[in-house]
């Protein structure tokens, strides 16, 4: 079973990921192009695993409410992601591309807005079982 742990961590690492494709996007180098795609897959891949295990974690997946509600956002942002993949390819870009920049910045702020959403729920849901992380409460209390 998915424990709220596990959930956390998984949100910790699309975050640093986004970080670091935030940082990639920025650069002028010439391996930032091969970087930005690998950052891209690795994104989409941790994507794809937390929706796989946020499906698994009972507390969402057990309150049709909330479960809806995340399958709808997570739906947004592949959306907003995509269109901003298919507006700018790695390899067509210019680091100088005030369009892009600004792109660029709509997807991170789309991608922060769904994990701050996703957090705030895994934190504020009750935990399934006495298996489940309990520091989460107190997590929930200092942020």
């Amino acid at each position: 079973m998915t424990t709220r742990a596990q959930l956390l961590s998984e949100m910790d690492a699309i975050e640093a990921t986004a970080k670091r494709l935030a940082t990639v996007a920025e650069r002028t180098d010439d391996q930032r192009k091969q970087d930005l795609a690998a950052a891209r897959r690795e994104l989409a891949m941790r994507m794809m695993t937390v929706m796989a295990i946020g499906e698994e974690y009972p507390p969402i997946r057990q309150n049709a409410a909330v479960y809806a509600e995340l399958r709808q956002r997570l739906s947004g942002l592949r959306a907003v992601i995509a269109d901003h993949q298919a507006r700018w390819s790695a390899v067509a870009i210019d680091s100088d591309d005030k369009a892009y920049s600004a792109s660029s910045a709509g997807v991170q702020q789309a991608g922060r807005d769904f994990m701050r959403w996703v957090r705030h729920q895994v934190e504020s849901l009750p935990p399934s079982t006495d298996n489940d992380d309990g520091n989460a409460a107190s997590r929930a209390v200092a942020s």
